[in-house]
């Protein structure tokens, strides 16, 4: 009796460090998987976004690619995503000729979606780490 009470406490053990081992920690390879890696090199160009489309303070372009009439273009925010959703909330709503049609803030990622000068599209942000936010802008002819 006594041994087996023994194995079962040894299997418990065993299972709780391997779930412990799966936890969801902040490592450089979770950054990675979600697409945070390295930070890319800046664009030597200006993206070509429609008229008068906000760029916040902080934030460098890094490529852009066309998909038929859709613009896809990335970057990232100096700064944490409760900074970037804000700024570009802001600089969105009401103002330059653009509205915001829906917006959504989670923990570590958040979508401003818009519309403005014959475009609709989503600003799409993932957070890296308090230094840094992904930023994916997806622009389309109304």
């Amino acid at each position: 009796m006594r041994r087996r009470s023994l194995v079962l406490i040894l299997l418990v053990a065993a299972a709780a460090f391997a779930v412990a081992g799966c936890g969801g920690g902040d490592s450089d390879k979770d950054k990675e998987a979600a697409g945070c890696g390295e930070t890319p090199a800046a664009m030597t160009a200006a993206p070509q976004l429609p008229a008068q489309f906000p760029t916040p303070s902080g934030v460098t372009y890094t490529s852009q690619e066309k998909d038929g009439p859709t613009t896809k273009v990335s970057g990232y925010h100096d700064g944490d995503l409760d900074e970037a959703y804000d700024e570009y909330e802001s600089a969105l709503d009401g103002k330059g000729g653009y509205s915001v049609t829906d917006k959504e803030k989670e923990k570590d990622d958040a979508e401003v979606n818009f519309s403005g000068h014959g475009t609709t599209g989503q600003v799409a942000l993932k957070e890296c780490d308090e230094d840094r936010t992904n930023v994916a802008i997806t622009v389309r002819p109304a």
